[in-house]
């Protein structure tokens, strides 16, 4: 084939590929055109995840008529005006690509207005078709609308996420922004509900707040590097952390911006979780967002083609910064704030076999069989004759033989033999696979039992949160939960599946909606909702268990129907065959 030039057409999906991922990357180039123009209102609505609608809407210094004609054109920019402005940037958007990139895959309208011109302007674009300006009544400001975003595109439409999934990630990005530029006021509408408000009064605490929940209200901690202790020369740090007893098994609450530009960067995450060295347990995470200013010039930000990643002249002084500010804030917090305890009778701490397989039934040692204290947990009677001889070793139905418990390998892995050599278990995957069918078992009888809380439990959410949670309302009740919508950032749970025996439920929550808002792991909505709720309500890895405890687990495992793996489809058990260990000690 002879080389030719492309049609514009083909250039401009092209060159979308590179600068729209997805709705959330429309919704990001649109909120920096948005503060770079000094916006103090933003306003955010978006319907079918942002694939049917975004519109933005701002009262900043608007486009000039003469300006809006240029507006969709490639490399047209009023950021800079030659390469060497790139050393001395101020602003987020610079490339110029962005408009002309959303335009050309999607049905694409830009109005907007400024003080000195008595009317305003309309440029409406279908997937990159070129358009004449027309006047228009219009405030001051600046409203874009995108609709049917990759309806020219439908390979790239397929590859899209659920629209409820999309929305989240929108979410979370305004939550991003909104943390950082706690001086303007954002607003984001979801399908006709409003997802997220803040005030605008500059307040990075109240602002955090608004954003995360009343959970963090005493938790959260400014971070500063105008001490002497946290100064470090050319890097100035400012935002906020939570305190160590508010974490997350998950590092999206956590954001970093550079000179104003949210980024992605692996060494700042490593910097500002060592300040917590020893606080936090192995697996969990703070909440924060974290401002750094630096010199323009020690910044590279044109390495990505988002823009979501910078390359630092001296990184290990940035580094250096984040961690000091991070170590010195957690030093200075106050002490008179502490856990709350609460007290049971004394008949000392349940162990793990009394809190995740037997319920409220207290066993002593020979008071009653292997057989009838599973009967006790499963429901149902087995038998030595039906379960434990066969000649060939194999105990059930489920294929795995009768297995001899040995011990615990750092505390998350049960060692056990068998007749064809050595078994290694995963005991949170284990007990994550006995929960799921467990609860499988329930909705195929349309039977779950629920054991009601004493005293209903609030919930604060995140926005994201909040979404999955009314959208999952029927599936959690379908699995045994009781629970509804509290005030406007919360939920109240009445009662939770019998199966979960003496967990922190709001922790656990947390969990299982932030898993279901990457998506989810099952076949149907409702099958994510029972994974993720088996999973995140199971036994955890560095959970040391008895002899005893390991012995209930694996007998629970080797009477389910698909034991080897839990229900995000991760193996439970490995094995090593006795030849293969003869082998490893050189005896074959």
């Amino acid at each position: 084939m002879s080389i030719q030039l492309l049609a514009q057409d083909t250039i401009g999906k092209i060159a979308a590929g590179e600068v729209v991922e997805r709705p959330a990357s429309v919704v990001k180039e649109l909120i920096e055109n948005s503060i770079d123009a000094s916006a103090t209102i933003i306003d955010i609505d978006i319907a079918g995840g942002g694939s049917e609608r975004i519109r933005v809407s701002d009262n900043g210094s608007g486009i000039t008529r003469s300006d809006l004609s240029l507006a969709l054109q490639r490399h047209a920019t009023s950021k800079l005006t030659r390469f060497d402005d790139l050393e001395a940037l101020a602003t987020l958007g610079f490339r110029g690509e962005a408009l002309p990139s959303i335009a050309a895959v999607s049905r694409f309208e830009i109005r907007t207005g400024i003080a000195a011109e008595s009317s305003g302007a309309v440029l409406r674009s279908p997937f990159g078709a070129e358009a004449e300006v027309e006047p228009v009544a219009n405030p001051h400001g600046t409203t874009v609308t995108v609709e049917d975003l990759f309806g020219n595109v439908p390979a790239r439409r397929r590859f899209l996420r659920q629209p409820g999934t999309e929305a989240t990630y929108i979410t979370r990005l305004i939550s991003a922004y909104a943390g950082h530029r706690s001086d303007i006021a954002w607003s984001l509408t979801s399908d006709g509900r409003n997802s997220l408000t803040t005030k605008g009064s500059g307040d990075d605490a109240e602002a955090a707040v608004g954003i995360n929940g009343t959970e963090i209200v005493d938790a959260v901690l400014p971070i500063s590097s105008d001490s002497e202790a946290a100064r470090v020369s050319g890097v100035e740090v400012s935002g906020w952390i939570t305190a160590p007893r508010v974490s997350r098994s998950h590092r999206q609450n956590l954001f970093f911006f550079v000179n104003g530009r949210l980024i992605q960067h692996r060494s700042l995450m490593y910097a500002l979780e060592e300040a917590y060295h020893s606080l936090l347990l192995i697996g969990r995470h703070p909440m924060g967002m974290v401002r750094i200013q630096v010199d323009p010039r020690q910044v590279d930000v044109n390495v990505h083609p988002t823009k979501a990643e910078v390359r630092f002249a001296d990184e290990r002084s940035v580094a250096r910064a984040v961690q000091r500010a991070a170590h010195e804030a957690l030093v200075s917090q106050s002490h008179d704030v502490l856990p709350e305890v609460t007290f049971e009778r004394p008949q000392g701490p349940p162990s793990v076999s009394q809190t995740f397989f037997r319920g409220e039934r207290q066993w002593t040692e020979g008071s009653a069989t292997q057989d009838e204290r599973l009967a006790d947990v499963t429901g149902e009677q087995t038998s030595q004759e039906d379960d434990r001889t066969t000649p060939n070793g194999i105990a059930h139905r489920s294929g795995i033989p009768v297995l001899r418990v040995l011990g615990q390998v750092a505390a998350s892995f049960i060692i056990a033999e068998g007749p064809g050599g050595m078994f290694l278990i995963d005991q949170h995957a284990a007990h994550e696979r006995i929960m799921y069918e467990q609860i499988l078992d329930q909705m195929e009888r349309h039977d779950a039992d629920r054991q009601p809380l004493l005293d209903p439990l609030v919930v604060d959410l995140a926005p994201h949160e909040l979404a999955i949670a009314e959208r999952s309302m029927d599936e959690m009740r379908t699995i045994g939960f009781d629970l509804e919508l509290f005030g406007e950032q919360a939920i109240l749970i009445r009662a939770i599946p019998a199966v979960i025996k003496r967990v922190d439920m709001k922790e656990r929550i947390h969990s299982i909606l932030e898993e279901l808002a990457d998506g989810g792991a099952g076949d149907t909505w409702l099958d994510s909702v029972a994974i993720s709720a088996a999973c995140h309500t199971s036994i955890r890895a560095g959970q040391a268990l008895s002899l005893d405890e390991m012995r209930e687990l694996v007998n629970q495992l080797e009477r389910t129907r698909q034991p080897r793996a839990c229900g995000h489809g991760r193996p439970t058990m490995l094995h090593m065959s006795q030849s293969e260990l003869e082998k490893q000690f050189s005896r074959k």
